[in-house]
């Protein structure tokens, strides 16, 4: 029987309770930082721990996996595992694809190593790994378990909404005039990961206005297999029960779920941001 080991990064969030400590999954940690002047301790923050604003004390930013730390992960696992499906976040949002990518070609081992771009990241992106477990489990043929990954990655969309505009800007995404205007008008901001990029969609004054576009976003779907629901971190959604209920009426099959924004998106999107992951039944 073939050995087979998954690879993803921390940015990943699993809907399946205690994936994360599964056998055979292996994980790739990005740094998180938060002060630039060294004022604040160098310790892993909790969401909860987040200003509502960035400023020149805290500037969340994200570093990818060194090169040496991909070199040695790779190395190791590629004598070990007979293949190894390496998942991680879109290369749009990191630079952790390319630099995988890059290093791979320069080594070679007696693994069989099998590159995916999830296109996403945060649930999306964990979604599609556990969807990866299941067809290892099924004991599917790599080239079957690859098919069959690319052919869902473009049927799992994230949409996100935030009302910490500071936390856009910081992260590129908006710049200075639009998050200062933003903040004034009290707008959130909704994306659309689509392809892997964040695709500003419209802007919402609300909680409400948000759970009911996404309410009109699952209604374009005819099967979905699973919805799940990103809270913000200083307390749940109270009109998030809209969609929870439309989803039991109308998609019987589908399961869901809800969970807290982690580190990684918070430091994006901001404490305070939330969304929906969709997966398609297909």
């Amino acid at each position: 029987m073939r050995s087979t080991c998954i690879i993803t990064d921390n940015s990943a969030q699993f809907t399946s309770p205690g994936f994360h400590n599964n056998q055979g999954l292996i994980i790739l940690p990005h740094k998180i930082s938060y002060s630039p002047d060294k004022s604040m301790p160098q310790r892993e923050l909790k969401v909860a721990d987040f200003p509502r604003h960035t400023s020149s004390k805290f500037t969340p930013r994200i570093e990818a996996p060194s090169e040496d730390e991909v070199f040695a992960c790779l190395e190791k696992n590629l004598a070990v595992y007979d293949d190894i499906f390496m998942i991680l976040l879109s290369k749009e949002i990191s630079p952790l694809f390319n630099r995988v990518e890059k290093i791979s070609n320069t080594l070679h081992g007696h693994a069989n190593l099998h590159l995916i771009d999830s296109q996403n990241t945060s649930l999306g992106l964990g979604l599609i790994v556990q969807y990866a477990n299941e067809l290892i489990n099924k004991q599917l043929s790599p080239l079957e378990i690859e098919k069959s990954l690319r052919l869902i990655i473009p049927h799992v969309y994230t949409l996100l909404c935030t009302p910490n505009l500071s936390y856009l800007q910081t992260a590129g995404l908006l710049d200075a005039g639009q998050a200062v205007i933003g903040e004034l008008l009290s707008l959130s901001p909704l994306f659309l990961i689509e392809e892997g990029i964040l695709n500003p969609l419209q802007k919402v004054k609300n909680h409400r206005s948000a759970v009911d576009y996404f309410i009109e976003f699952v209604d374009e779907f005819e099967k979905l297999k699973h919805v799940a629901v990103i809270q913000p971190s200083h307390s749940g959604i109270t009109e998030i029960r809209m969609l929870h209920q439309h989803i039991d009426e109308s998609y019987s099959s589908c399961s869901y779920s809800e969970y807290l924004i982690n580190p990684f998106l918070a430091s994006m999107i901001g404490p305070r941001g939330f969304g929906i992951v969709v997966m398609e039944d297909i």
